[in-house]
């Protein structure tokens, strides 16, 4: 009898003191302990057994309340304790900064600053599993007529949102456009430089619409997508279509045209190693200007045809990247002219053995805004070198120089020190 009161004495000193939530004496353990009180005074408790099941008790509530302790931690790092608005919640952001000096060969200006080139701010958040939506702010430097250009404002660069429906993903709103987003899954320096497309106007990175992105069969490997990209994943290749207002995210609509947009991409060989990042890709899109012709006046108030096409091939590892592009064309997202243009780019970057965190990096474009003019063509050639300080934080230098055909355009060289910061 004696020995049953001890361990039932015990169960309940122990219960009283996780309740009590510590070792401070709390209401339930004073209850417990004028039991063990009475127990003691009618003869059924000696001292000694009093003491056992206060010690053991304590020792009993001490690894319960750690216990509760990891348990609470592990449901917060999951986030079971966040409020629901902020369950899925996604935020980051990209800093594009620099220092540069620009001249020119005939001794014509020199341009010498510090530039916030890109910087975003993005919030995500999965509403379902098949919802999501996207916001992301972009700072820019305003050029409007009405004000004096040496402003920051801020505008929206992405506002979309995302369906993740039969293994795709559809955005809806201000989206990415397929070829700059694909081209920033490959190649790592658009701190230093814009995308082709981008770069030469023909058309912009964001614009008002729809597009589906989707793999072809399974996904890449784990390993491979630490240096691949989880947007374009698919172990043979993948999809991107859209359809789009056409004058970019910076220009309003002037017509009712919709150009469409078009990426698909292979992976010839993704179970040989060293080659399972070979893609070669094809993009196009084709639709109106967003201006009228400027001349002749037999075309004025028509829209000129857009056309763009690009063949590209790259080579991703975790060595090196090699990406080579082929582009022909008619117009820009808002020419006045539809002229035949076309260019082509060459970029790379190879790891230091030893140092791998540094890389040299060069690039080499060229680009003829009309091919029935002779004289007109400008080539761009770039050397750089980068850290990866950690995996947010790349500071680089680099050299560009731009030779044009014209003979009354003079040359320029530019120098950069710069960074990009990003998590």
């Amino acid at each position: 009898m004696r020995r049953i009161g001890f361990w039932l004495l015990t169960g309940l000193f122990g219960l009283s003191l996780c309740l009590g939530g510590g070792f401070s004496v709390q209401a339930g353990e004073i209850d417990v302990l004028h039991l063990i009180n009475i127990l003691k005074q009618k003869g059924i408790l000696t001292q000694e057994e009093a003491e056992g099941i206060m010690n053991e008790a304590r020792k009993q509530a001490k690894a319960d309340k750690e216990e509760l302790k990891a348990e609470i931690k592990q449901d917060g790092e999951k986030g079971a304790y966040l409020p629901k608005a902020l369950k899925d919640f996604g935020f980051s952001s990209t800093i594009f900064a620099e220092w540069n000096v620009k001249s020119t060969d005939n001794g014509g200006p020199t341009t010498n600053q510090f530039l916030l080139n890109r910087a975003y701010l993005t919030l995500k958040k999965k509403l379902t599993p098949w919802l999501g939506m996207n916001l992301t702010t972009d700072i820019f430097t305003s050029k409007d007529a009405n004000d004096v250009g040496n402003g920051l404002e801020v505008r929206m660069k992405y506002a979309m949102a995302e369906l993740y429906l039969g293994g795709a993903t559809t955005e809806l709103g201000l989206t990415h456009t397929p070829s700059d987003q694909y081209d920033s899954a490959i190649w790592p320096y658009r701190v230093q430089d814009k995308h082709f497309l981008d770069k030469y106007g023909i058309q912009a990175s964001a614009d008002f619409g729809l597009n589906i992105r989707g793999p072809f069969g399974p996904t890449m490997d784990e390993d491979f997508l630490k240096i691949g990209s989880l947007d374009y994943n698919g172990k043979w290749g993948g999809y991107q279509v859209g359809i789009y207002n056409g004058p970019g995210y910076t220009n309003t609509e002037s017509n009712t045209n919709k150009p469409i947009s078009g990426l698909v991409y292979f992976r010839p060989l993704p179970g040989v190693d060293v080659l399972k990042g070979l893609q070669l890709a094809y993009y196009g899109t084709y639709g109106q200007s967003n201006s009228t012709f400027a001349s002749p006046p037999s075309k004025k108030g028509d829209y000129p045809d857009w056309q763009v096409n690009i063949a590209q091939l790259s080579w991703q590892h975790e060595w090196f990247t090699l990406m080579g592009q082929y582009y022909w064309g008619k117009g820009t997202s808002t020419s006045t002219e539809d002229n035949s243009r076309n260019g082509w780019l060459g970029a790379g970057f190879v790891r230091i053995p030893g140092v791998k965190k540094m890389r040299l990096f060069g690039k080499v474009d060229y680009y003829d805004p009309n091919t029935d003019q002779a004289n007109n063509g400008q080539t761009s050639y770039t050397l750089g070198i980068s850290y990866d300080v950690t995996k947010e934080f790349m500071p680089y230098v680099a050299w560009e120089r731009t030779d044009f055909e014209n003979p009354k355009t003079s040359d320029t060289n530019m120098y950069q020190v710069g960074f990009q910061l990003k998590f």
